[in-house]
């Protein structure tokens, strides 16, 4: 049976049916092992088209992107909802009493004006002029699968890549006339639980930069017929990894002299 003869029947296809299960998942909170074999995706794309069923199913208004410069067999491009957006120092968790919060510390890039799909190629300068502010940030993480470990990347892409949230702090104290491309590349990240002694990680963005992760991200969308729009954030990826962080306990986490985002996870 056709996709055409589907849709005209009533039945939903696989995509559709992939990105039901998955939306289920994040509105029970109730784990699943893995897609149904005649439901996985074949490819990167197929895993993506599923992640954008996802979002028109969920119905939610995109308030931010994670991205990364790709690589061989992998994808790094997923929308964070603007439900899940976190502002001001204290986040609330769902389900996680007593159990630590996995974030990882990024550097969150405001879009002052829009990038929609287009035939012609974003160039570097006009991104560059369409970003704002810049955000010190934390990506929360989450999966709607059992045992993400085992699965496949176009799996993975299918349920947004561990996207679950973006706490979004303070503004980054840049010099004045600095953009984004102005960023530093590693800075030493601190973080203190308030009473106790300051643990100090070496931070790295892993693509050198946030700059070139935004421009290939709103190059990849207007390939696809989206966009990056005003008021939206981008992210591109940690600068140590992922962080086991406490629920209830006072924090502060400092990106070097960028500046300091204090934050409490209650439940």
């Amino acid at each position: 049976m056709t996709a055409a003869t589907q849709a005209a029947e009533g039945i939903a296809s696989p995509r559709e049916q992939a990105a039901r299960l998955l939306v289920t998942a994040r509105r029970t909170g109730t784990l699943v092992e893995r897609l149904p074999v005649e439901l996985l995706p074949a490819n990167l794309d197929d895993g993506f088209a599923i992640q954008q069923e996802v979002s028109r199913q969920l119905g939610r208004q995109i308030g931010a992107w994670k991205c990364a410069l790709p690589q061989p067999g992998k994808v790094i491009a997923a929308p964070i909802y603007d439900a899940d957006i976190h502002r001001g120092d204290v986040c609330r968790m769902s389900g996680s009493a007593g159990v630590a919060v996995r974030a990882e510390p990024e550097l969150a890039c405001l879009l002052n004006s829009d990038l929609p799909p287009r035939r012609e190629v974003y160039g570097e300068a006009e991104v560059l002029d369409a970003l704002g502010d810049t955000h010190l940030a934390l990506e929360l993480l989450g999966c709607r699968y059992a045992h993400p470990e085992k699965l496949t990347f176009p799996e993975l892409m299918a349920d947004g890549l561990f996207n679950a949230g973006l706490v979004l702090g303070p503004r980054v104290n840049l010099f004045d006339g600095a953009t984004p491309a102005d960023l530093p590349v590693e800075f030493d990240l601190g973080l203190t639980r308030v009473g106790d002694e300051a643990v100090t990680l070496t931070g790295r963005h892993p693509d050198q930069g946030v700059l070139a992760p935004i421009v290939w991200l709103a190059n990849f969308l207007r390939a696809r017929g989206l966009g990056l729009y005003a008021g939206q954030a981008v992210i591109t990826g940690s600068y140590a990894g992922v962080l086991e962080l406490p629920v209830g306990c006072e924090l502060l986490i400092r990106f070097g002299e960028l500046g300091t985002l204090p934050i409490i996870f209650l439940s």
